[in-house]
């Protein structure tokens, strides 16, 4: 009962940490925006919550939803708006994932093809989203299409980002299972 206790409070702060991280991602990428005049917008808050919800599953969506809140800040849209195309629309990011359900990640994690699909999907998802709050606010039917093209080049450094942190054991697993390895077996690498 102890573990499990342990294992619950880690959890809360592990994202609280990932979205504390996906916010700041957000402000400093508002601020380069700022900075150089550029239509060009960078953040690694998606690619934090891709991790967070391979390590602790559908609740991992909570990093990419906190993450959008700088937006409204730095948004022209009303609050309304801003909370229905920063925040809420984020949230179906986790589609792929409570479409997995809780199963074992670590498969997830341990295969390249799996972990492309799952960003792939994820990004889809994301793309989705968007386009049904673009719809929602102005009426435009193409925003889901416009968004994932507007974000492909985001898509390919989350991929690279995910692959590179899939080379060390333990940053990218299934937290249930990393736990329990390294209870039973004492190295914590999280996978088989």
């Amino acid at each position: 009962m102890n573990r499990e206790k342990e294992i619950f409070s880690f959890r809360h702060l592990d994202l609280l940490f990932f979205s504390v991280l996906a916010a700041v991602s957000e402000v400093m990428s508002y601020g380069m925006l700022g900075f150089w005049n550029s239509g060009f917008h960078f953040s690694f808050s998606t690619v934090l919550c891709l991790i967070a919800m391979i390590r602790w599953g559908w609740s991992g969506i909570v990093v990419s939803m906190i993450g959008g809140i700088p937006g409204i800040l730095f948004s022209d849209m009303s609050l309304w708006s801003g909370i229905l195309f920063y925040v809420l629309s984020n949230a179906l990011i986790g589609i792929p994932m409570l479409a997995y359900g809780d199963r074992n990640r670590d498969i997830i994690a341990g295969g390249h093809v799996f972990l492309l699909l799952y960003i792939f999907l994820s990004h889809c998802s994301l793309s989705a989203g968007k386009g049904i709050a673009i719809f929602l606010l102005t009426g435009e039917i193409t925003g889901a299409v416009d968004y994932f093209g507007a974000t492909f080049f985001t898509l390919i450094i989350n991929i690279i980002v995910c692959c590179v942190l899939q080379m060390r054991n333990g940053l990218i697993c299934d937290m249930r299972y990393y736990f329990t390895e390294t209870e039973g077996e004492g190295n914590g690498n999280g996978r088989n």
